[in-house]
């Protein structure tokens, strides 16, 4: 399962992408929880890692 959701991302990639996480800014939090407010039954991710790729927003749904 893990390889369909990530596509191959590499080690770096995965790093990058939890150094984007850990460093949201105030916009994105706001945003983070709009989204979380509206659509309850979704799951999204943020910076998450797709083949060479870190995307803002994902929802594996």
């Amino acid at each position: 399962m893990r390889e369909s959701m990530f596509y191959g991302a590499s080690p770096i990639i995965f790093e990058l992408a939890k150094k984007l996480r850990n460093n949201c800014t105030q916009t994105e939090i706001i945003l983070w929880g709009r989204l979380k407010e509206y659509f309850p039954e979704v799951k999204f991710r943020g910076q998450h890692p797709i083949s060479l790729y870190i995307a803002d927003f994902y929802c594996h749904a």
